[in-house]
């Protein structure tokens, strides 16, 4: 779990190549449809300080609210490009992430829990979900708390984590053993995590999170995101929020300070295959 390989530039570049590829592919699928997707996090971030990747950034982050999620979810069930596939917490069985992923066949890019599942992990986009947050203090404190644990149950059934925290690593492992000892279903602590996390889906909600990372990210205004402003990321326009500054102060502080020389990579992958690509 301890990551200290890093890309050589050529692999780097020749990732973020293919990335741009899944991203343009996603756009195109959103507009097509009339889905509102914003660019999120590290990729926001990159979008309004470099016009694009962060420089030794290896990945593309995009969100969507749930609705508009769930709406890909159908549409990709009924037509996607071949080359394609888009796999969520609740269509790949031991699929350990409570977002979804958008991945280009015939690819391959192994973190190191890849043997402890049964599906191969090609390149791909993250798809992250923007949920409702009651407006009530008690309810709020109830629902990002349950949520969040649910989250985490639903990484420790399927995946036996390492830490460099003895007392982290004791947690998850147990957790790990106990949900497979005991008869409780790892599939059915993901449907219970996706039903909480959709509690107030239907409800008039001012505020939003993304769930999974609530302990990291804030809570926002629904308006700091809608409607959305077009920016540049490569060669391309993106939907980014409305209010970015807002979103990026609140989850970086001064998002345009470069960070110090030691800390510009990122850790590589154990195996990367562009296959044809």
């Amino acid at each position: 779990m301890f990551r200290t390989k890093r890309y050589d530039d050529e692999t780097l570049k020749h990732l973020q190549k293919v990335q741009m590829c899944i991203l343009k592919y996603f756009i195109k699928l959103c507009e097509e449809n009339d889905l509102t997707y914003f660019i999120y996090g590290g990729s926001l971030l990159g979008t309004i300080r470099h016009k694009g990747f962060i420089p030794w950034d290896d990945d593309i982050d995009v969100i969507m609210f749930r609705e508009e999620f769930e709406k890909l979810n159908k549409i990709i069930e009924k037509d996607i490009d071949d080359k394609y596939r888009f796999i969520n917490v609740l269509n790949e069985e031991t699929y350990h992430y409570t977002w979804g992923r958008l991945m280009l066949k015939n690819t391959v890019i192994n973190e190191w829990w890849a043997d402890q599942v049964d599906y191969t992990q090609n390149i791909f986009i993250d798809v992250f979900i923007l949920d409702n947050i009651p407006n009530n203090s008690f309810k709020r404190f109830i629902h990002k708390w349950v949520s969040f644990s649910l989250n985490q149950l639903t990484m420790y059934a399927f995946i036996k984590y390492d830490n460099q925290s003895k007392l982290k690593k004791i947690l998850q492992q147990t957790i790990h053993y106990l949900i497979k000892i005991i008869p409780i279903s790892a599939y059915g602590i993901k449907k219970r995590c996706v039903n909480s996390y959709r509690k107030y889906q239907n409800d008039d909600c001012d505020d939003i999170c993304d769930f999974p990372a609530i302990c990291q990210m804030p809570i926002y205004h629904k308006t700091d995101w809608l409607p959305p402003k077009k920016a540049q990321f490569e060669d391309i326009e993106v939907n980014i929020p409305n209010n970015y500054d807002k979103v990026l102060t609140r989850t970086y502080g001064n998002y345009m300070a470069l960070p110090p020389e030691e800390s510009k990579w990122s850790p590589a992958p154990d195996e990367i295959d562009f296959g044809e690509y």
